[in-house]
C-alpha cells in the first residue's frame, strides 16, 4: 500500500479551504467512510498517509468543484506549483540551466510519496516527456494533478512557451508506466 507525506495532504486541504471553503463540508461528505475517519483527526505534516486519501480528497474536490471528470486535477496542480515554486521550491528556481531545474524538481518526488519515483529522460526545446514508474497503484486524478503541475512549472521558468500535454500512458490502466508528453516553445 503507499502513502503520501503529510505535508501534500495538508497542503491540498490548505488550497481547498483557501479557495472553496464554502465547497470543504460537501466534499469531506464525498469521501469514502475509511477517507473520511482521516478528516476527524488532526493531520500532521511529519506523518505519513494512505496514498488512497489524497486522491479520494482530489476525486471529492473534481466531483464537487467540477465535473467529475478529473479537469479540476490539473487546474489544481497549476495553481499548487505556483505556490511550491514560490515557497518550499523557490531555490529550484534560481538555477540558470534547465536540465539541473529539473532533476532537482525530480528528486522532490519521495518527499510526498514513498512509492515510485519521477523521471524527465527526454527534454529537448520542444518537448519533454515525464514518467512515473514504479507505482502501480497510481490514481489517474493524481497523474493528472501532476500534469497540470509539471505545465505550471515550465510556464514559470520563463523558458517555455504555448505549454501543451497528454497522457500517453498510464499504470492506472495496465500500462507498465506513467507517461506524460509536453509540447512547448521555447
Amino acid at each position: 500500500m503507499s502513502n503520501v507525506s503529510g505535508v501534500a495532504i495538508l497542503g491540498l486541504i490548505k488550497f481547498i479551504k483557501k479557495n472553496h471553503h464554502n465547497d470543504l463540508h460537501k466534499m469531506i461528505k464525498a469521501l469514502p467512510a475509511e477517507s473520511s475517519q482521516y478528516m476527524q483527526q488532526h493531520l500532521l505534516v511529519t506523518k505519513w498517509y494512505p496514498y488512497k486519501l489524497y486522491t479520494d480528497l482530489l476525486r471529492a474536490f473534481d466531483k464537487v468543484v467540477g465535473k467529475g471528470d478529473l479537469t479540476t486535477c490539473i487546474e489544481q496542480g497549476r495553481l499548487s506549483a505556483q505556490h511550491d515554486l514560490s515557497t518550499v521550491f523557490k531555490g529550484f528556481m534560481s538555477f540558470n540551466n534547465t536540465q539541473m531545474m529539473v532533476s532537482r524538481v525530480m528528486v522532490a518526488w519521495s518527499s510526498y510519496y514513498d512509492t515510485g519515483r519521477a523521471e524527465i529522460p527526454v527534454f529537448t526545446d520542444k518537448e519533454a516527456t515525464y514518467f512515473i514508474k514504479d507505482f502501480p497503484d497510481v490514481d489517474l486524478a493524481h497523474v493528472k494533478n501532476v500534469q497540470g503541475w509539471v505545465e505550471q512549472f515550465l510556464l514559470i521558468t520563463g523558458k517555455f512557451k504555448n505549454v501543451k500535454s497528454e497522457i500517453r500512458k498510464c499504470q492506472c490502466f495496465g500500462d507498465p508506466v506513467t507517461e506524460i508528453y509536453f509540447t512547448f516553445n521555447s
